[in-house]
């Protein structure tokens, strides 16, 4: 929740300036919960909540933007006691499994509607998500990680909250390809937060 306040905070601050630097340019952050897919929930099946997006989109005409997004979402599972064998040891003991995504993308969105209404949109991700997974038993640890080339389909809704404000909300399927020996990532994650111009 504290990480919530602090993203909150910083967009209406960015709000607040960024009307005088520039009309055409919309900076945001929001809250973000994950719901692992394929391999993601086969390795921490928990819904994430413990997630946040950072967003900047530039106006291109009165129907389209284009921008940059990151996110980041956390998620876990617990496994009683299991035996892994690494390097021919086994290690045995409760099992901690957490998966952090960090996707980075490039996007395009296109709105329906008129300026300062309720404005639902599509849009189109391009970029990576650096993966890393961990595996915790007793006192050891297991890790990889990857940057992963990724795409995100998306849908959400944008509405006026005050004169320079906007709240928005979206869903994204965020699916990276197998790289590095990390398999493929999917998940779709649910934005809500706030954005101004």
């Amino acid at each position: 929740m504290k990480t919530m306040r602090i993203v909150l905070g910083v967009a209406l601050l960015l709000g607040v300036t960024a009307e005088a630097r520039a009309q055409d340019w919309y900076w945001g952050g929001g809250y973000s919960i994950g719901v692992p897919l394929s391999d993601t929930k086969d390795f921490t099946s928990s819904t994430s909540f413990r997630g946040v997006v950072l967003e900047g989109r530039k106006m291109v005409n009165e129907h389209v933007t284009a921008g940059l997004s990151f996110g980041w979402n956390v998620f876990d599972r617990q496994l009683d006691t299991t035996t892994v064998f690494e390097s021919g040891a086994a290690i045995g003991g409760n099992q901690w499994r957490y998966t952090n995504a960090f996707p980075l993308y490039a996007n395009v969105h296109y709105y329906l509607g008129e300026a300062n209404s309720l404005r639902p949109f599509i849009g189109a991700n391009v970029g990576t998500i650096y993966t890393e997974r961990r595996v915790d038993i007793n006192l050891y640890s297991l890790s990889e990680d990857a940057w992963q080339f990724a795409f995100a389909p998306e849908v959400g809704v944008v509405f006026p909250l005050g004169w320079v404000v906007r709240g928005f909300a979206s869903a994204r399927w965020n699916y990276s390809l197998e790289g590095s020996g990390v398999p493929s990532q999917q998940y779709v994650s649910f934005n809500i937060g706030v954005a101004s111009r």
